[in-house]
């Protein structure tokens, strides 16, 4: 597991739902701090296509990870946002910041 030698920043999209909304939250990860998100990304299957489709009214997540040795994005329907993805996305929402919708 190697350690990014920059930050790192992991953001979480959410959009869709009754009302279309968009939320984001981001996180930028220090160095120093790696070793405590590295399990938690590592843990993701990334490269499995997701097992359920976006449907109407319900929720589509992006989940991105840039920075030092680490890039990854995914693309997920709210059914597949359990398991390693929601461990993760929960942390992303708990100690990042909320991101302005464009």
């Amino acid at each position: 597991m190697p350690e990014p030698a920059d930050p790192m920043t992991i953001d979480v999209v959410r959009t869709g739902g009754f009302a279309g909304l968009r939320r984001a939250w981001r996180v930028e990860v220090a160095p120093e701090e790696a070793d405590g998100w590295m399990p938690l990304i590592d843990a993701c299957p990334w490269e499995e296509p997701p097992a359920s489709a976006p449907g109407a009214d319900r929720f589509s997540w992006e989940v991105a990870v840039a920075g030092g040795s680490c890039h990854r994005r995914a693309s997920l329907g709210d059914g597949d946002a359990a398991g390693p993805w929601r461990d993760l996305i929960d942390r992303v929402q708990a100690d990042g910041a909320a991101v302005p919708a464009p």
